[in-house]
C-alpha cells in the first residue's frame, strides 16, 4: 500500500481481496430474536471456514456475545485491513487461528455491555483494541485491560489505522533499533502503513531518512521528509554508499528471506537490520509449506536463526 495512514484504510476496505461486507458496513445489522431464554441480541460477523483466497470468507449471523468477567463488550465502529489478516486467511501466518475464525487484527469500538469485575470503564467509551483476531464483526468482547480509551472528536477510521502500524513502527524503532536522533535510517516500504508509521516517527526522532518506495510512492515518501529510491529502478545498496559514503545505523526490513542479506550491505559498521513481517519467506520458502494452512514454523525459525548468528559473526561492514 503505498498512500498516507487513513487513505491506507479507506482503500484498503475496497480492494477486491476483501470480503465484500466489511465490519464496517455490518454496523446497525443486528437484530432481536426470542430464545428460549428470553429476548436475545443477533449481530453479524465475518468467518474464514477453510485456509484459501477471498472466496473462504462468509459472513454468518447469530447470537451476540456476552462479557465474561473482566471483560467488555464493544460495538466495533471500523477494524483494519492488513496484510496479516491476508495471511492468516492463508493460513500462512504463525498466529493464525484454525478455522472457522474471525480475523481482524485491531478495532475501534464503543463499549456497549460491561462484564463482571469491570470499573474504571463506562458504556459510551470510545476504544482501540489489538486482539490479533476476531475484529471483523459488529460486537466483540475482550479484557478491559487490552482496550485503551481513544481521544473524543477523532474518526474511527483513521483512529484504527494507527494501532498496528504505529505500535509496530515505535517498538521497532524505540525498543529494537534503539534509533537516536542525527542517525541515519533506510526504511523498506516506505510508503505503505508501517512504512509511513517508520517514517513519521523518525522525523520527530529526528533521524536522516531513505526510503524505498515505487515512483508512485515517492511524493508522499518525499512528503514525510525521507529521501525515495525507486526499488524498481535503483540498487538501494548502491544508493545508500552513494548518498552517505559509509551506510545506514539501521535498516527496517518488511520482506525477509535474502533481502535481509542486502539490507546488512547498506549499514555502517555497527548498524543492525531490524526484520518485521517477512512476508517473502511467510509466502516462499519459510514458514509455508506448499499446502495452503500447513506451517513449517521451524524451518522458518531456522532460517531467522542462521542469519542472527551470521550477523553475530559478520559485524556489518566488515564483509
Amino acid at each position: 500500500m503505498e498512500s498516507t495512514q487513513s487513505a491506507a484504510a479507506r482503500r484498503a476496505l475496497q480492494t477486491p481481496d476483501r470480503p465484500r461486507h466489511t465490519p464496517a458496513t455490518l454496523a446497525g445489522r443486528s437484530s432481536s430474536t426470542r430464545g428460549t431464554r428470553g429476548w436475545f441480541v443477533k449481530h453479524t460477523r465475518v468467518i474464514v471456514t477453510h485456509y484459501g483466497g477471498p472466496d473462504t470468507l462468509r459472513v454468518v449471523e447469530e447470537e451476540c456475545p456476552e462479557p465474561g468477567h473482566g471483560q467488555v463488550r464493544v460495538r466495533v465502529l471500523a477494524a483494519g485491513v492488513s496484510l496479516p489478516d491476508v495471511l492468516a486467511r492463508e493460513g500462512v501466518h504463525p498466529e493464525t487461528p484454525v478455522p472457522p475464525f474471525t480475523p481482524g487484527w485491531d478495532l475501534v469500538g464503543e463499549v456497549e455491555r460491561l462484564g463482571e469485575g469491570v470499573s474504571g470503564i463506562e458504556p459510551g467509551q470510545i476504544v482501540a483494541a489489538m486482539p490479533i483476531s476476531g475484529a471483523y464483526a459488529e460486537y466483540v468482547c475482550l479484557p478491559q485491560s487490552e482496550c485503551v480509551p481513544v481521544p473524543s472528536g477523532l474518526d474511527a477510521a483513521e483512529a484504527v489505522s494507527l494501532v498496528l502500524n504505529y505500535v509496530t513502527a515505535y517498538q521497532m524503532m524505540h525498543r529494537s533499533a534503539k534509533a537516536e536522533s542525527g542517525q541515519r535510517a533506510l526504511i523498506h516500504g516506505a510508503a505503505g502503513g508501517v512504512g509511513s508509521a517508520l517514517l513519521q516517527l523518525g522525523g520527530l526522532a529526528g533521524l536522516e531518512m531513505y526510503g524505498t518506495c515505487s515512483s508512485r510512492g515517492a511524493p508522499a515518501v518525499t512528503d514525510l521528509g525521507a529521501i525515495p529510491m525507486d526499488y524498481r529502478q535503483q540498487d538501494f545498496v548502491e544508493e545508500i554508499h552513494r548518498l552517505t559514503e559509509t551506510g545506514v545505523d539501521v535498516v527496517f526490513d518488511p520482506i525477509g528471506g535474502s533481502h535481509l542479506w542486502r539490507s546488512r550491505k547498506a549499514l555502517r559498521p555497527g548498524g543492525c537490520v531490524v526484520g518485521y513481517g517477512l512476508s517473502t519467506s511467510l509466502r516462499g520458502a519459510g514458514l509455508t509449506s506448499s499446502r495452503p494452512g500447513r506451517r513449517q514454523r521451524y524451518r522458518g525459525t531456522a532460517i531467522f536463526a542462521t542469519y542472527s548468528s551470521q550477523a553475530g559473526f559478520f559485524p556489518a561492514g566488515n564483509e
